[in-house]
C-alpha cells in the first residue's frame, strides 16, 4: 500500500507542478471543439490558396504559381523562401498554413 501511496502522491504533485487545473469532461469536450475549428477553419484556408493558385493541381505551391498574381512579386518571393522551411522549392499544405499564420 506505500508503494501506491507515494506513486499517487507523486504523480499528483506533477500534475499540480504543471499548473494546469484538473478539466471536467465537459471543459476537455470544448476544447476538442475549439480544436477541431481550428483545423477546419485552417484546412479550408489552405484549400482555398489551393485553388486560386496551384494551375497544375498538385496540392503544392512552386514558387512561381505563388508569385503570380502577386503585387509586389520581390516580396512575394521572399515570403515563399521564408516558409519553404525545408527548401524543396514547394510549398506544402502546413508550409502553405504557417504563410498565412494559422
Amino acid at each position: 500500500m506505500k508503494p501506491f501511496v507515494i506513486a499517487l502522491v507523486a504523480l499528483a504533485s506533477l500534475h499540480i507542478a504543471d499548473g494546469a487545473a484538473p478539466q471536467t469532461q465537459d471543459e476537455r469536450n470544448k476544447q476538442r471543439l475549439q480544436e477541431k475549428e481550428v483545423r477546419e477553419k485552417r484546412r479550408t484556408a489552405v484549400q482555398a490558396v489551393l485553388e486560386n493558385k496551384d494551375k497544375n493541381r498538385d496540392g503544392s505551391l512552386t514558387k512561381e504559381e505563388y508569385i503570380d498574381g502577386e503585387a509586389d512579386p520581390a516580396a512575394a518571393a521572399k515570403k515563399f523562401d521564408k516558409y519553404n522551411k525545408n527548401r524543396d522549392r514547394v510549398l506544402s499544405k502546413g508550409e502553405i498554413a504557417d504563410s498565412l499564420s494559422l
